[in-house]
């Protein structure tokens, strides 16, 4: 059985727009806990060590969370794919992403986290928790990748500290997820190089991405992010759920990309209401754009 749906505000494929807004709306409010005199007094060890990054961090707002631009160094496919993606999510139709379809974000988890991220660390490793998608990353310390790299949706994450700043070689993609939510697309020769830096009072966290890419893009580019301290804050409980109801993918574009995706069993709707009945089909084999 494929897992294809969470049942927080990912119900829908054009709630792409609302999240943005509930996502902001969430970072505003635990910024808001984060300048707590007492919640910064509870976790005022954790940040003293500049290579220490334990502790619970939001993406700020003004990132711009969601989309790295449109202005990327594309090849011609890669801006044909961003256009097309573009033009879906415009028309309301949003693509059937890795984030959509319940599966591990990737990339796109580390550009754009949708929720608070926990940060756990080890002298082996260092450990990102997501609560959403309730994704676990590891960067594991002066170590290297293995020549036998089996290909994931997160890759696999070596790091080592260059002075306070923990520089984090990703290689190992699978291909089958994008870099943002907007649906800029990757490879599986992606390699990325996130340097992360925590600021002198513990309060953020500074991230520099350079994305190395020559099946889409002619050059590397960077980009950078920057998380807020949240002390105090805990995590909330997260979940996907088996077989979809077949309106909550109306709004969804499936192509040959991402055609692995596509549910193979549904729950009937009649009037608003799910049907007990699930109805399962063989995968389909279409070309082109495509709705279930």
């Amino acid at each position: 059985m494929i897992n294809t749906l969470t049942v927080t505000y990912r119900t829908r494929a054009h709630r792409s727009a609302a999240s943005s807004a509930v996502a902001a709306a969430f970072s505003l409010f635990v910024l808001a806990v984060a300048a707590s005199p007492t919640a910064r007094a509870q976790d005022a060890g954790a940040t003293s060590d500049p290579r220490n990054l334990e502790g619970m961090w939001t993406d700020l707002p003004t990132n711009n969370p969601f989309v790295l631009g449109i202005d990327l160094p594309y090849k011609p496919e890669a801006q044909n794919i961003a256009a097309d993606r573009i033009k879906w999510f415009r028309a309301g139709a949003a693509y059937a992403s890795a984030h959509l379809m319940c599966r591990p974000t990737g990339v796109q988890g580390i550009t754009s986290p949708k929720g608070p991220v926990l940060i756990q660390q080890t002298p082996e490793k260092l450990v990102m928790i997501s609560q959403e998608d309730r994704e676990v990353r590891y960067i594991y310390f002066n170590a290297e990748h293995p020549k036998d790299l089996k290909p994931t949706y997160s890759g696999h994450a070596v790091g080592h500290w260059e002075g306070n700043t923990l520089v984090v070689d990703v290689t190992g993609y699978n291909g089958r997820g994008q870099l943002d939510e907007v649906g800029n697309p990757h490879s599986e020769q992606l390699h990325l190089v996130q340097k992360i830096t925590k600021s002198a009072d513990g309060s953020t966290l500074d991230t520099e991405l350079t994305f190395t890419d020559p099946v889409y893009y002619t050059k590397s580019f960077t980009k950078t992010r920057k998380w807020r301290h949240i002390p105090g804050t805990k995590m909330l409980d997260y979940d996907c759920s088996e077989n979809p109801r077949t309106d909550l993918f109306d709004m969804l574009t499936f192509t040959e990309s991402n055609r692995s995706f596509e549910p193979v069993c549904y729950r009937t709707v009649n009037k608003g209401i799910a049907s007990e009945k699930v109805v399962c089909k063989t995968p389909s084999s279409k070309s082109g754009a495509t709705k279930p």
